[in-house]
């Protein structure tokens, strides 16, 4: 036995080893997004508009007291409230925000008393969950699962999405959250969170497609899909029952993006002032794609594309899915995770607003997940070096956004990027 072999056996005996390394793994992702300085990346001002609503408002109504406030509150140096969206209820009030409210929900006692910094610091503690999560979700060496768990989240645009004040993240903690619970039978919470995760983004809702597999194949029983079900709409009815009681929709950012009487584009006036009228009736509408224009072109440029593919901006999930190939792991659920990233793409843009391609968030739980065993042949330890050196620009160069990134003096960025 080598030396290298007999210290990670005395590294994997070692009880306070183990305990060092839970807090490192659990910490770690917690510092960049409570450090670095506060920005408005993508979909922001949706969120922090929300969650200041309902904190200091409680409600979700827009008027004058809200764009004054966050003009006062603002950090240094950001353009909130650009980029927010407004929807028109029935009796043409406005409401803020186009998207759901969950995460604007979960973020609300961090914003309470972190402020702006509080959702940088929510996220933190979701990434720390998410890790948590697919270390638990992994059978074998306890050591080898959280150092898994960790490099998997942290060498990746995962790690990037932290600092965003948007619900990538969320999304990630939910779907980890989701297919260990429904793993370990726990039927009422993978509802619950299948539920949580549909209220929140509706292509979310694709994640049932995993039971419902294994319904077919005789793998749960009729009354455990019901139970899944149950919970799944308990949890979602109240975001969807708001959105019906404003709007007549059940998603109004994903179903009446066409509808200019309700849906609003935001980016600076306030009703009265001059140019609102304008702004409000400018919405790109080319951003967002439409069924038809998503194509194999699309999906394999989201599978190996240096802008925006799966294997640069994910770069470990190349060795989870060649394992998962070799032991049969894991097929469900890839499956569920393929048909979230479809629905995802048909209701949004595939390069806008994003690091990489922002579905890839969600879906990527279930790669890290489908990771059994550590015993590495010489193709996959190839495969892990390859995937942590590509991963390491995510830790030292946190991004905006991967279409609009200036070239850095590093390498592998300068090979990732142009």
């Amino acid at each position: 036995m080598s030396t290298l072999s007999r210290l990670a056996g005395r590294l994997r005996a070692d009880r306070r080893c183990l305990l060092a390394c839970q807090v490192l793994c659990m910490v770690s992702p917690m510092l960049m997004p409570c450090l670095v300085p506060v920005v408005r990346y993508g979909d922001a001002s949706d969120y922090v508009m929300m969650t200041a609503s309902m904190v200091h408002d409680r409600d979700l109504l827009y008027d004058a007291g809200d764009l004054s406030r966050i003009l006062a509150t603002r950090p240094q140096g950001t353009d909130y409230p650009a980029g927010m969206f407004l929807v028109r209820d029935h009796v043409r009030r406005l409401h803020v925000g186009g998207h759901s409210s969950v995460y604007s929900v979960m973020a609300a006692p961090f914003y309470l008393v972190f402020g702006f910094r509080g959702f940088g610091v929510l996220n933190g503690l979701l990434l720390g969950a998410a890790i948590w999560l697919v270390s638990r979700g992994i059978v074998g060496c306890r050591l080898w699962a959280w150092v898994w768990a960790w490099a998997g989240v942290c060498f990746s645009a995962a790690f990037d999405y932290a600092i965003w004040p948007t619900a990538e993240t969320w999304l990630l903690f939910l779907s980890a959250a989701f297919l260990w619970s429904y793993r370990t039978r726990r039927l009422w919470l993978s509802g619950a969170l299948l539920g949580m995760g549909a209220a929140s983004q509706a292509p979310m809702v694709m994640w049932s497609v995993l039971p419902l597999l294994d319904l077919v194949r005789g793998r749960v029983r009729p009354g455990d899909m019901a139970r899944v079900g149950v919970a799944a709409v308990v949890m979602a009815a109240p975001q969807l029952a708001y959105n019906i009681t404003t709007t007549g929709l059940l998603q109004p950012a994903w179903l009446d993006l066409q509808s200019r009487a309700r849906f609003l584009y935001y980016p600076f006036a306030f009703p009265g002032q001059p140019g609102f009228d304008r702004a409000a009736h400018t919405v790109a509408y080319a951003r967002f794609t439409r069924p038809e224009f998503l194509s194999p072109g699309d999906l394999v440029s989201a599978l190996v594309s240096p802008r925006m593919g799966l294997l640069w901006f994910y770069p470990l999930s190349a060795l989870a899915v060649l394992r998962m190939w070799r032991e049969r792991a894991g097929g469900g659920a890839l499956v569920a995770a393929a048909m979230v990233l479809g629905a995802f793409c048909t209701a949004g843009q595939l390069s806008s607003h994003q690091v990489g391609l922002r579905y890839l968030n969600p879906v990527y739980a279930a790669l890290l997940l489908g990771f059994r065993s550590f015993k590495w042949d010489r193709s996959e330890r190839l495969l892990l070096l390859l995937g942590l050196l590509l991963g390491i620009t995510f830790l030292l160069f946190p991004r905006a956004n991967s279409n609009e990134i200036v070239a850095l003096k590093a390498v592998p960025t300068a090979l990732l990027y142009r």
